[in-house]
């Protein structure tokens, strides 16, 4: 049986790395200080993607999130196989679980080959998407405007169950103002008429991300997970709530943003 040892390493973007031949790692948790897409490969094939809105180096007051935990869409990299972080941008990326150590003519533990194998096809990665209206223009009560769009293709399936967030920016909002509404195929996953109460999801029980001066605690779905399976249509869509047209900071524009973590497997 193997022998192991915490992992906890930084490693940088734009460097290629190598496990030794009696060592690998398991990758159970992963950070970045980059604010575009980073994706881990293993073996020149990737494995995942995050950015620091959802997985930051560090928990901070500004992010209080953390490195992201992969559960059991965690990355093994096996004895003598390459890896790297890449991204559009330079920076660092932590990487924290176990160093495996195999005695001397111990095989390859069977069930880290199995999620080796699967891990190229069965990962963790995100979506965004954003909406614009122009400069000045109020956003009239009971408007809705979608967000976000998603597909998934035949042979696919993606699974939300984890950190969703909302930004709204170009004016300022206050509780009750905007809702945030998920669509599965143009079925609202909410209620219907607002005698019920406000439609959506309050945006800034959303934050993005958790930070101390706005709001520490994520929204997740992860006691209510959203399954698409292939050529389901999904949608995020804002809509005003607040009961009369918000008015954007003059010489702005309303604009909302949104980043969902999933869950992604070719099947």
């Amino acid at each position: 049986m193997p022998t192991y040892y915490k992992l906890d390493k930084i490693v940088k973007t734009g460097t290629s790395y190598r496990a030794e031949a009696d060592k690998f790692f398991i990758i159970k948790a992963i950070g970045t200080d980059i604010t575009d897409k980073v994706t881990v490969e293993v073996d020149g094939k990737p494995a995942g993607d995050i950015i620091n809105s959802f997985a930051p180096l560090h928990k901070t007051e500004s992010n209080v999130l953390g490195p992201f935990d992969l559960k059991d869409k965690f990355i093994v990299v096996p004895p003598d196989k390459k890896f790297e972080v890449t991204s559009s941008t330079s920076g660092k990326v932590r990487i924290l679980g176990e160093i495996g150590i195999l005695s001397p003519g111990e095989a390859f533990p069977g069930d880290l080959m199995t999620r080796y194998e699967a891990q190229f096809d069965d990962f963790v990665t995100y979506l965004t998407g954003s909406v614009s209206l122009g400069t000045d223009e109020e956003w009239a009560t009971g408007r809705e405007l979608t967000v976000l769009e998603y597909t998934p293709k035949t042979r696919e399936a993606v699974t939300l169950d984890s950190y969703v967030m909302v930004k709204v920016s170009g004016g300022t909002i206050t509780e009750g103002d905007v809702g945030i509404r998920f669509e599965v195929k143009a079925n609202p996953l909410d209620i219907l008429d607002e005698s019920m109460g406000q439609l959506g999801i309050d945006a800034l029980s959303m934050p993005y991300p958790p930070a101390d001066a706005t709001e520490q605690i994520p929204f997740t779905l992860e006691d209510k997970p959203i399954t698409l399976p292939g050529d389901t249509e999904f949608k995020i869509k804002a809509i005003n709530t607040s009961g009369g047209a918000l008015t954007p900071a003059s010489g702005s524009a309303w604009k909302v943003e949104v980043l969902v973590v999933a869950k992604y497997k070719r099947v």
